[in-house]
């Protein structure tokens, strides 16, 4: 039972390590504010799905850095 356990987080880490990183350049293209927030999100093995779906479902009207911003 102790190997499922492992076998399903190391799965799941292995699915969110690449979402993650098609997240952050998607947020970077989009120019919105703090675009390394989603993706430390979906490092979370457990929670970082639910950051994914809010993600996917929000990135239209989440908050873009402002032109003076740097």
């Amino acid at each position: 039972m102790v190997e499922l356990a492992y076998l399903l987080v190391v799965g799941a880490i292995a699915i969110q390590i690449p979402i993650g990183i098609l997240m952050y350049f998607d947020a970077k293209r989009l120019n919105l504010k703090n675009p390394e927030m989603y993706w430390l999100g979906v490092g979370v093995p457990a929670a970082g799905f639910l950051v994914i779906l809010y993600y996917f479902s929000e990135r239209k009207s989440l908050p873009k850095k402002e032109t003076n911003d740097l």
